[in-house]
């Protein structure tokens, strides 16, 4: 089958290549800078340069990509792209579409979740046969949001009582492989990590892992989505489809 991966350089999107070439399929990467990739196709999202050149020869998409870097792009890349996405693959006559997006987003009053909700009605709309998949907070997610709250020397304040369901990337990119190879399933179940843990409990681990002494302090943050996130609407307890644990990818991230 041949595939294109939109976001194919990203977290998810590298392994979703990787595992698609090592099953002998081609995985063409849309990517706005493809230099150094194999089979890489320069595009945006955005503007739609490059996509009917990416689009060409392909038999289904994983749409992975996300402006999660540009706030100030989100909107016109993850919404209007898609749509712009879906309106060339309906026309270049795509057989699936397979979108990734998050578990639980429509519980948690956070403005990229309603992003996120936006892509998933356009994708829902059946342009193109398409299959939808969540799933919960990758672990390298979880590492970048406990540095963005490390920034102050000997300490982590973090709201305690955050839940969330850490997977292994890996292990959703093989599921999505297996996704985009079948036939379109609309809505699929849930993917999500082992365990449902405290942010705190994340923290710890992470701390210890890293052989990092900061103190832990409790942040209370007065947001609606904080105390939804602390509800433990991100997380999806009946699925829990991974097995490695976040301390498990913490073990092997930072093995002497």
């Amino acid at each position: 089958m041949n595939v294109l991966v939109t976001g194919g350089t990203g977290t998810l999107g590298r392994d979703v290549v990787m595992l698609l070439r090592q099953s002998g399929h081609r995985a063409r990467i849309l990517s706005r800078e493809p230099r150094g990739h194999v089979d890489a196709v320069q595009g945006d999202l955005k503007t739609g340069a490059g996509l009917p050149k990416a689009l060409a020869g392909m038999d289904a998409i994983v749409h992975a990509a996300s402006a999660t870097r540009e706030p100030m792009a989100l909107r016109a890349t993850d919404v209007r792209g898609t749509r712009r996405l879906l309106e060339l693959a309906r026309d270049a006559n795509i057989g699936h579409f397979v979108y990734i997006s998050i578990v639980g987003i429509e519980g948690v009053a956070y403005p990229y979740y309603r992003i996120k909700i936006a892509a998933e009605t356009l994708v829902r709309e059946g342009m193109v046969p398409w299959s939808i998949l969540r799933a919960t907070q990758f672990h390298s997610f979880m590492e970048l949001t406990l540095r963005a709250f490390a920034r102050l020397p000997g300490m982590l304040a973090i709201p305690f009582g955050w839940q969330f369901q850490p997977v292994e990337s890996r292990e959703v990119a093989r599921r999505v492989v297996d996704i985009v190879l079948d036939k379109p399933a609309g809505m699929l179940p849930d993917f999500g990590g082992p365990q449902v843990l405290d942010f705190r409990s994340i923290a710890e681990s992470w701390l210890a892992a890293r052989k990092e002494r900061r103190r832990l302090m409790n942040l209370w943050l007065p947001f609606k989505a904080s105390r939804q996130v602390a509800e433990g609407r991100l997380t999806c307890p009946e699925h829990k489809d991974g097995l490695v644990t976040f301390d498990q990818y913490l073990a092997e991230k930072y093995a002497l």
